[in-house]
Formats: C-alpha cells, structure tokens, sequence
C-alpha cells in the first residue's frame, strides 16, 4: 500500500495522487452510468397499452414485454460493472484502497445515474396520458425497473470483478498494465 509522497518542506504526506485516482474513479463511473442509461433506453422496447374509459391497459403483447425494462436494466447493469470493475483493478491500482472507496461510492452513482438517464429519456407514464387520451389510443409503456435487487446487479458485478482482479493478477502486472 502506497502513503504518497512525503511533502519534505511540511514533513507531511500528500495525497495528490490518491485523489486524482479517486477522482477518475468517480469521473468513470459517473460516464458509464448516463452512458448505460442511454443504451437501456435504447435497447429497450415499451410495451404497448390500450386507452379504455381514461385508463391504460397493457395488451396481450405487452403483458409478455412488461418485463423487459428490468431484464435489459440488469443485463446492461451487469456488464458495466464487470468492466467498470476490471478496468478500475488494472488501469487505477495506484492504491486498492482508494479503488475500492472510490469504486464502492462511483457504482452507487453509476446506477442512480443509469436509471435516472433511462427514466428521462423514456416514455411519459402513460397512465397520465390516458386520462386526456381516446378509448382505443395505443401508449407506450413508462420505462421503469420492478424491485430493488436489479439496483444492486453494476454495483455487485464491478465490485466482484475488482476483487477477482486483486485475488488473480499480481500487483507488479497491474502496474504495468
């Protein structure tokens, strides 16, 4: 483990480098999850709904892809965090610790970030539009993520791949990579 580099005219350790690794950590994160949520939004096709009497009805195609929001959610989420934590392991393994503190806050706001992107680029929730909408008009559904377990898929998998990456590629390789 790295302390930095000792400030010889203060006596004291500076921390320049650990935060800016910190730093890019963070910056990562922060641009994969706007960036997940775009792909989320984009791979992801709504469910169609029915208007009756000023209410949204989802129909018998979009019952079967109700669940898809979510589905895609978790396996965009997956990925990203598989990446995220490799390349945080290789690329910015200054100081695990840092990598680690740094990483366990950045995938918290890669996620957020992810579904937040994702909401804003979706659908308005239909059951609003219903109410101003025709009996007969077809709606896409809001884009949306049923639970909270799918919040917990980036930041599990990013951290996994992190410590796999620790346990399996020794340091001086790391270092160099």
């Amino acid at each position: 483990m790295t302390a930095g580099a000792v400030d010889d005219r203060l006596g004291r350790a500076t921390r320049g480098p650990e935060v800016a690794q910190a730093a890019a950590v963070l910056a990562l994160c922060a641009a994969v999850g706007a960036g997940c949520g775009w792909l989320w939004f984009t791979i992801w096709d709504p469910p169609v709904g029915v208007v009756f009497e000023g209410m949204w009805y989802l129909d018998e195609q979009g019952l079967r892809d109700e669940f898809t929001a979510t589905g895609w959610f978790v396996v965009v989420g997956a990925v990203a965090g598989l990446l995220l934590g490799l390349l945080c392991a290789l690329a910015l393994s200054r100081s695990e610790l840092v990598t680690l503190g740094a990483l366990l806050v950045g995938v918290a706001l890669a996620t957020y970030l992810m579904w937040q992107v994702g909401l804003l680029l979706g659908p308005d929730d239909p059951r609003e539009l219903a109410k101003a909408a025709s009996d007969g008009d077809r709606l896409p559904g809001q884009i949306e993520v049923s639970g909270r377990s799918p919040f917990l898929v980036l930041p599990g998998t990013a951290l996994a791949a992190l410590a796999m990456t620790y346990a399996t590629v020794p340091r001086r390789i790391r270092s160099h990579a």
